[in-house]
């Protein structure tokens, strides 16, 4: 006689539906006596003692937390006929950690109690991660044509064609194939392919160069993300940092030779020749974050690295970041021509520049019509940071080069001898009259002269876009943003256009002055209204007030 058979179907999830895979379960039928304790028992010990349960069956959740259990009616015992009062238990060792509702007849499905599911009360036991559910769908289907993940990483039509046939995300399946091949690269580092796979769903590219750049705290978190997700199972602490360790010291060396890091190695070489210390310079310089000075700092703390080599390896920097990382011209100025300083570049000439850079090339980035307008737009450019960088030091050079019409020959000496004795003087920004006593110990008798010449080109060179235009409005007599901006904007554009260099220049000019006066006038009459002598003394007093009104009184 064929007996009949009963089928229990369910899932098992954590508190945050995550299906949960090797998850023990038990299935037993309830009587009158174990109806009194199924909901509390504790142990599968005090399940068994209380003899009011009959066990159906054991087993484990699959890879989608799934479980089965058949039984016949001869499996559990029943004073009445009817179907099992069922419930399901998920155990760990001796201990029930979780239980399902408890089923009667009107639960039953013909012979079958499906979806009987079994919640855990937290998520302290993580569900099957993203990575492992990929896995067991793609793995087995690669090495039935006789391959390896990392095979396919080549072909991004075989990948296109694994993630179509098993029905998977593309781009997973494809960061899983990269993953793979990472690892399969470098064999004696058994580098786990679920933390590059990680890193690489939080948007992260995977190339070694990149992942170096990134640096040791920003992937730690990326993996940490993904683990927090789901996306990976979870990893013990030590094994991310040795991972993190054996990924740096591979990309490391990995960059030394990659082509998309050549510019930075070759540039390098300029400073340092020992191999060793350039990898530890590559190394600290890639994964540093933070502030330069720390970097530099830091760096001077390390064996090797002496203070000319730091100031030879910022002057690279500097120049990288001046020429847009253009190797030859680097070259050129650091080591052919021996630049010690990026100011020295400004005693270099428009004429010497073309020369220059018609043999070093352009960036192909530089924008122009013509070879001849991309280097004229790319001197232009290194030009305008300079300028904008050392702007003393420039109207310096114009002024013994005879470029700024300084007639006195005593004037023109004293202020040079004041940019030399004054380091700290920034013509763009500095109070000259905070540099009065210096200005008195170069200058002497001319002292008035002096001061009244350095006001007229701070005045002049705050409206003016660059050098040569400041000098052209020098030659034209302006001395300062009241006498342009005292002029209409037409007759202004229209006089000084051509010996501007056009109209756009012009119109800069003009509207810098423009508002420089109108600061100027806001400043004045906030001041002045200090003089009202409704002002509480609380407000200003009367020492302030008098000060004040000594400085208005000498405004012209």
């Amino acid at each position: 006689m064929i007996q009949n058979t009963y089928t229990i179907r369910g899932q098992v999830t954590n508190s945050l539906g995550e299906a949960i895979m090797g998850q023990h379960v038990l299935a037993a039928d309830v009587d009158l006596r174990g109806a009194a304790i199924y909901k509390t028992v504790a142990t599968v010990g005090a399940l068994e003692a209380n003899k009011g349960f009959q066990i159906l069956g054991r087993t484990e959740t699959n890879i989608n937390g799934g479980y089965e259990i058949r039984f016949t009616p001869e499996s559990y015992r029943r004073d009445e006929l009817g179907l099992a009062d069922v419930v399901v238990f998920a155990i760990e060792g001796d201990n029930i950690v979780a239980r399902s509702n408890l089923a009667n007849e009107s639960n039953y499905k013909g012979n079958t109690l499906q979806n009987w599911n079994v919640q855990l009360p937290d998520a302290s036991k993580r569900g099957v991660s993203e990575y492992t559910r990929l896995l067991q769908v793609i793995e087995p289907f690669v090495r039935e044509s006789g391959l390896q993940l990392a095979d396919l990483a080549a072909s991004a039509d075989q990948i296109s064609f694994l993630a179509s046939e098993t029905k998977q995300d593309p781009q997973q399946t494809s960061l899983a194939v990269q993953s793979a091949q990472l690892v399969a690269d470098y064999p004696k580092d058994k580098l786990p392919a679920a933390l590059f796979y990680g890193i690489g769903r939080q948007h992260i590219d995977l190339s070694l160069s990149n992942l170096l750049v990134q640096g040791q705290t920003a992937l730690a978190a990326a993996i940490q993300e993904s683990i927090d997700g789901n996306i990976i199972p979870p990893q013990k602490p030590n094994d991310i940092s040795k991972f993190l360790d054996s990924l740096t010291t591979i990309a490391v060396e990995y960059s030394i030779t990659a082509a998309e890091t050549a510019p930075l190695v070759a540039a390098i070489g300029f400073s340092i020749k020992d191999p060793a210390l350039q990898k530890t310079f590559i190394q600290s310089y890639l994964t540093f974050t933070g502030q330069p000075a720390d970097f530099w700092n830091g760096l001077s703390k390390q064996p090797g690295f002496t203070a000319a080599i730091i100031t030879s390896l910022q002057l690279t920097n500097q120049l990288s970041i001046l020429t847009g990382q253009n190797t030859a011209l680097m070259e050129e100025l650091q080591v052919t021509r021996g630049v010690k300083d990026a100011s020295d570049l400004l005693s270099l000439t428009t004429a010497d520049w073309t020369t220059i850079v018609t043999n070093t090339g352009v960036p192909a980035s530089v924008p122009g019509a013509t070879p001849a307008d991309q280097v004229s737009n790319y001197i232009t450019g290194m030009q305008g940071v300079l300028n904008a960088t050392y702007p003393t030091q420039r109207i310096d050079l114009m002024i013994v080069n005879n470029q700024l019409p300084i007639a006195d020959a005593n004037v023109k000496e004293a202020i040079t001898a004041f940019f030399s004795a004054s380091p700290d003087f920034d013509i763009s920004s500095s109070r000259i009259s905070a540099f009065d006593k210096s200005i008195s110990t170069v200058a002497g008798k001319y002292h008035d002269q002096v001061v009244a010449q350095l006001q007229v080109m701070q005045r002049i060179y705050q409206v003016s876009p660059t050098p040569d235009v400041m000098n052209t409005l020098l030659q034209r007599g302006y001395t300062s943003a009241y006498a342009i901006a005292y002029i209409s904007q037409h007759s202004f554009v229209q006089a000084e256009s051509a010996g501007l260099g056009g109209d756009d220049i012009a119109l800069s000019v003009y509207n810098r002055a423009r508002n420089q006066v109108a600061r100027a006038y806001y400043t004045f009459l906030r001041i002045l209204d200090t003089q009202d002598k409704a002002t509480p003394a609380k407000i200003i007093s009367p020492a302030q007030r008098a000060a004040v009104s000594n400085s208005l009184s000498q405004i012209n």
